[in-house]
């Protein structure tokens, strides 16, 4: 089964394109490395829309004060050299140009005609907090402590970090990663309704802290899996998710700063790879919403057993006195059956799984 389900042509067209932003990086701020973060570079791309973020690690930044003082300049001249360079166009490829609302930020679109998907581009100047990094070794703790000394916003310099947040996720087994994507399809048809919802980012993770708690195996049931997220939404009043993976309480500085962000207004998702950066944000974002969403989900047929029990989440993540039960029998295969098609209508078309 395909993990990224972005379709192959637009994937590898845009891979093609990826590598061109270096010919219009301005002089004499030359790029040292340009890494891909979001759903693409998680290899989490739903077919039908995908947000794909180009870093580009720009030499010049030696700080990052560096960064927050001369990206304007340089995001100017990127808009200038991009928009030059997209006089070519490129078969069955469209370039738009949204309002620009996003500071630090240079925002288009990557269009397909034929085949009706688009890929949200953002173009990232930061500053190269990490430098070279090898496999499974953490930071050194004075990364961490610069960062908290720059006196950032949460999340500000969250794209110095994407390459952890990548690696974190692309580790995955295949199946955790399909799981992953039936759980932002049901979420995409919520945020079509154009409500406050917290970031898809904030499911992913998640759905990973779901399955290493109750789980950890590569073969898993796919339907108790998306039941365990749809509970953990549910109870979102008492989250406290974090990962010791890249930073961890043991840095007297990290430390105490990430006891303060423990005491937040829960829920509270810290990113794996930046520990400024609340994704789940407390009360930001209309989590009852969601959660009210998760609790109707939970009755849909799928997440029956052969017997006509629901389908319960995994042990250790949550527990749901009284529940109701939907009236629906039917054999284990069935339920089975219908799980698996849920997740190929994820990959195949977008607006099916919304109409079951």
């Amino acid at each position: 089964m395909e993990v990224t389900a972005l379709p192959p042509r637009l994937a590898s067209e845009w891979e093609v394109g990826a590598g061109s932003p270096r010919a219009f990086i301005p002089h004499p701020c030359k790029s040292s490395q340009v890494g891909a973060g979001r759903s693409f570079g998680r290899g989490t791309a739903l077919r039908g829309g995908c947000d794909s973020e180009l870093v580009i690690f720009f030499g010049c930044f030696e700080s990052y004060e560096d960064q927050r003082g001369r990206r304007a300049e340089i995001l100017q001249e990127m808009q200038g050299l991009l928009d030059a360079w997209c006089q070519d166009r490129i078969p069955g490829l469209r370039l738009q140009f949204p309002e620009q609302n996003m500071p630090g930020v240079l925002w288009f679109q990557l269009v397909s005609e034929d085949l009706e998907n688009w890929m949200d581009v953002k173009l990232v100047p930061a500053f190269d907090a990490l430098g070279t990094l090898s496999p499974g070794i953490k930071p050194k703790p004075e990364v961490y402590a610069t960062l908290l000394n720059s006196g950032c916003q949460g999340g500000e310099h969250a794209a110095c970090f994407a390459e952890l947040r990548r690696n974190f996720v692309n580790t995955r087994p295949v199946k955790l990663k399909n799981l992953i994507l039936l759980v932002k399809h049901w979420f995409r048809q919520e945020e079509a309704r154009s409500r406050p919802l917290p970031p898809v980012y904030a499911l992913e993770l998640l759905t990973i802290f779901a399955w290493e708690r109750g789980c950890g195996k590569d073969a898993f049931s796919l339907a108790q899996g998306f039941r365990s997220v749809l509970g953990l939404i549910q109870q979102y009043q008492g989250l406290r998710v974090f990962w010791t993976v890249n930073y961890s309480l043991e840095d007297p500085t990290v430390g105490d700063f990430l006891r303060r962000q423990l005491e937040r207004p829960r829920p509270v998702i810290l990113d794996p790879a930046d520990p400024t950066w609340d994704v789940g944000s407390g009360t930001a974002w209309h989590w009852d919403v969601l959660a009210q969403e998760a609790r109707t989900c939970c009755h849909h047929p799928c997440f029956l057993e052969a017997a006509g029990s629901p389908v319960q989440p995994w042990e250790g993540l949550v527990s749901f006195p009284g529940e109701v039960c939907c009236p629906f029998k039917g054999n284990f295969f069935v339920c089975n059956l219908f799980l698996f098609v849920c997740v190929a209508f994820c990959l195949v078309s977008p607006s099916a799984f919304g109409r079951l």
